[in-house]
């Protein structure tokens, strides 16, 4: 698999999962992945990154650590419960970000959600003064664990303006780290220069534009069981094939697979995105949003212009 993303041209690999350090082969897949030339990013809650593990990560050539932090200690230790006697999972998180931050490139991850949105000022700063520089902020997603849950959890649409508004002072804010804005924010409005600019180590910021969801165009997710998809969020509904039944190569070659992305029209979008002036060019924003939100890649709800009442 890691040969066949080699020779597909692929530049940027990022192993997540679950939790990749659960499982000893972590260290094959970076390795010969980068041992092809590959970029490896490792994502982890941390828990288990001791300093044994981060020596590892850097000797099978992981070039940038993400570690998933979502609130301060209380916030973030009631979403990622431990089970089990033992000190809380958070702090074991802010120690592997302190550890890697000196080691290592290191992103902290952070999924905004009813909880935690009133902690992102102290969260940010928290990151500073651990010695992270980037932070990548994104919404949750309503999938998975997220819709089982008994209480509201992820952020509603109207909740996006105040998101918006933190997000652009943060990003103009020298006392919070650099921010990655997720695609899973925003769309066409007047921020998106600001949320979609390539933000350089010295703080300045080349701005950039929304263009459309990237799943099956530029970027393939590879599930634990060999699926294949646009974006390791997408249901099972959008797989685009299994590594059991044919190579990497077959599918990725085979732009109908994706053909949410590779074939978009846009007469397929619905509701407020179809009566959109700019839906031909954002597509929706981002897809696994779309669908989880709607059931439909075809209409997405979580977007600034609807919100504001663009048309």
């Amino acid at each position: 698999m890691a040969r066949e993303l080699a020779l597909l041209g692929c530049r940027e690999a990022v192993v997540t999962g679950g939790e990749p350090l659960l499982r000893p082969a972590w260290r094959d897949v970076c390795r010969t992945l980068a041992s092809l030339g590959v970029n490896v990013s490792l994502v982890t809650n941390g828990t288990l990154l001791d300093r044994t593990t981060l020596a590892e990560a850097r000797a099978v050539g992981v070039g940038v650590i993400g570690i998933s932090i979502d609130g301060l200690e209380r916030t973030h230790d009631r979403i990622r419960p431990h089970e089990g006697p033992g000190k809380s999972p958070w702090r074991d998180t802010v120690a592997a970000l302190e550890r890697c931050a000196g080691a290592l490139p290191t992103v902290a991850i952070t999924q905004v959600n009813r909880l935690n949105v009133e902690e992102l000022p102290d969260v940010g700063r928290l990151l500073v003064g651990l010695g992270v520089t980037r932070w990548q902020i994104q919404l949750a997603i309503p999938m998975g664990r997220v819709r089982d849950l008994p209480g509201p959890f992820a952020l509603e649409p109207e909740h996006l303006e105040s998101l918006a508004a933190f997000l652009v002072n943060a990003l103009r804010d020298p006392g919070q780290p650099l921010i990655d804005v997720s695609d899973t924010i925003g769309y066409c409005t007047g921020e998106d220069a600001l949320f979609r600019g390539r933000r350089r180590d010295d703080g300045t910021t080349v701005p950039g534009v929304w263009l459309g969801c990237t799943a099956g165009l530029s970027a393939v997710a590879i599930t634990y069981e060999g699926r294949v998809r646009g974006c390791s969020m997408m249901p099972p509904e959008l797989d685009a094939g299994s590594l059991h039944d044919e190579s990497l190569a077959t599918i990725w070659n085979d732009a109908t697979r994706f053909s949410y992305t590779t074939e978009f029209r846009p007469e397929r979008l619905r509701g407020r995105c179809a009566e959109c002036k700019l839906g031909g060019l954002c597509r929706g924003g981002c897809t696994t949003m779309a669908y989880w939100s709607t059931g439909t890649v075809a209409e997405n709800p979580y977007c600034l212009r609807a919100q504001r009442g663009a048309s």
